[in-house]
């Protein structure tokens, strides 16, 4: 239950307080004295848009708190206790908006996301406003109001999961489709160039290395001439270097024996003979490597040639040649994969629409059991409302509901019927009188009717919902005497399991109020504002009598003032 309401620096609002009690709380007053400014607060506690024209001017920010009380069974409400809000069985809402349209949210003074608070405030709060009507009469409301009514939200989000999940499953294939059709076009291409590179057998630094083998096998014959000849003076010849140097090893081994002093010249020329005999066997080594078989060099040519081919295509660098060769097998490779893919695709895609299909049927029949429900409470509601032979109708458009049967269905259910939320569309018809065909309420001329309807479905759906408090706003639209009193008499009956706290411009609404409240405008030092008054019975007579009469209260207003209130709820404590 709301039990204070304050507002601060709110369009012409500076400072109110609402201390508001269970049942019936009327607020009335003159058009233009801010009535509409403190729906606008409670709007802007469920979430609604704050905006640089809301604050008062002068002034940096405006601030809405609320404080409501909550049953001990209902402490934890939307999750509270999981974002760190105390167990306490008081919740006090607030929120800051400033100029730029930026605001900051608490509840019992933590902050808390917008979102939060929005989630919090709904639970505890009902509004019903000229944007409640205007929802009312949008079509594609009626299946989310059909959905609450039959406690079909788990449902709803379990099918929207799957849905997702479809529709997920869907652009992968569509991805791999268009993938497949790219590489596609390229498969006779790519598979002659994977021919290609894996026909040549291209291997890492081979041009390189086939590089250096041509220049030797251009000067192989001086190469061999050089080769020889070395190898020859070095090591093999009659007047070989090595021959003489062991002569002179000879010599200079005498001198050390006879004078110490030639040992370390003796070791240096021994180091001298090792490095010419290893010399010496490395050219020897190296004569077959430049003897060339005939062809050879025209072989290294051609196959230069065509690895300079290979580059000029897929290079520029060798390197290069092979990472193309690697990314051609790949994509080939992918091609075949493909089919795999979209077979695996296409079984789950055929397992998920055939749960959604039985899912949606289920989801169906479950709605059309609902909507029996609710076309005979709303029909009890409105007929209560001085509507006594109105007829309400859920209509199925299209989908089950609708007689379309699911194996009607199969193949194309998911590009025809599925959607986020079933494969039922659903509108609410009225026929308001007798002799009349049901229309949808859009084309409904009576804003009376409408005004009963919503009455009706707010009274409905809060047993559902267990929404405590309940806020009506131009509920007398397009009514008055008896259907007013009517109305008063329901919002009466439904204050004694609700809160309720209506805008009212009727007498005959008002004097059902448990509590009375006068909203006034005033100029104060140059400046407007507005006043909260709870009224007690003297004042709320004279209240009354305004709303009969205007602005003179006369002894007729008065006694007419006073007839309504004792008809309309003699054991009044105001």
């Amino acid at each position: 239950m709301l039990t204070e309401l304050r507002i601060k620096n709110l369009g012409i609002l500076d400072q109110i307080e609402l201390e508001l009690g269970p049942g019936l709380n009327i607020l009335s007053g003159e058009t233009g004295a801010g009535k509409s400014m403190i729906i606008q607060a409670v709007n802007l506690l469920l979430g609604g848009r704050g905006s640089e024209e809301l604050i008062r001017t002068g002034s940096a920010e405006a601030e809405i708190e609320a404080r409501f009380w909550v049953p001990p069974t209902s402490v934890g409400t939307a999750g509270g206790l999981d974002q760190g809000i105390a167990d306490d069985e008081e919740l006090l809402l607030r929120r800051v908006v400033n100029r730029s349209g930026r605001s900051r949210a608490y509840i019992n003074g933590q902050a808390v996301t917008l979102k939060f608070l929005t989630s919090l405030g709904r639970e505890l709060l009902s509004l019903s406003g000229q944007h409640e009507y205007q929802v009312l009469l949008a079509p594609e409301n009626h299946l989310p109001i059909l959905d609450a009514y039959g406690g079909l939200g788990d449902q709803v989000a379990q099918f929207r999961s799957g849905y997702q999940n479809w529709q997920q499953l869907k652009r992968e294939r569509e991805q791999i489709l268009a993938k497949q059709q790219e590489l596609q076009a390229n498969r006779e291409l790519l598979a002659f160039q994977l021919q290609e590179l894996e026909q040549a057998q291209v291997a890492p630094q081979e041009d390189e290395l086939l590089t250096q083998e041509r220049e030797r096998a251009r000067h192989a014959a001086q190469l061999w001439e050089e080769t020889h000849t070395s190898y020859d003076r070095l090591y093999a010849g009659k007047t070989a270097l090595l021959g003489t140097l062991s002569e002179i090893r000879d010599s200079i081994n005498f001198l050390a024996r006879i004078d110490p002093a030639w040992q370390p010249r003796l070791k240096e020329l021994e180091n001298i003979r090792y490095q010419l005999e290893d010399l010496a066997l490395a050219l020897r080594d190296y004569l077959p490597a430049v003897r060339f078989e005939p062809g050879r060099l025209a072989e290294l040519e051609n196959r230069l040639a065509l690895l300079e081919r290979l580059k000029r295509k897929y290079g520029p660098s060798l390197a290069d040649v092979l990472a193309y060769q690697d990314r051609a097998r790949r994509e080939v490779e992918q091609l075949d994969d493909f089919d795999t893919q979209l077979q695996g695709l296409n079984e789950q895609l055929a397992t998920t629409v055939q749960e959604l299909q039985r899912q949606a049927l289920e989801l169906s029949q479950q709605r059309q059991a609902a909507a029996q429900r609710l076309t005979h409470a709303v029909e009890q509601e409105i007929h209560s409302l001085a509507m006594p032979q109105a007829q309400f109708i859920v209509h199925f458009q299209k989908g089950p509901g609708a007689g379309l049967d699911l194996p009607e269905l199969q193949g194309q259910i998911g590009a025809q019927w599925l959607t986020a939320t079933g494969a039922d569309q659903v509108e609410f018809y009225l026929a308001p009188n007798p002799g009349e065909a049901p229309k949808p309420l859009a084309r409904i001329a009576s804003g009376g009717e409408l005004s009963r309807l919503v009455l009706g479905l707010k009274n409905i759906l809060a047993q559902e919902t267990g929404v405590e408090t309940m806020v009506f706003d131009e509920v007398d639209a397009g009514i008055g005497g008896a259907v007013a009193q009517v109305v008063g008499q329901k919002l009466h009956h439904l204050a004694a399991k609700h809160q309720i706290i209506c805008i009212t411009h009727l007498p005959q609404i008002a004097c059902f109020g448990n509590h009375h409240f006068r909203v006034e405008k005033q100029v104060q030092e140059g400046r407007t504002v507005t006043t909260v008054k709870k009224l007690n019975a003297a004042d709320r007579l004279q209240e009354i009598a305004r709303m009969l009469g205007g602005a003179t209260v006369t002894e007729t207003t008065l006694a007419h003032a006073q007839e309504l209130l004792a008809i309309s709820q003699p054991g009044s404590d105001s």
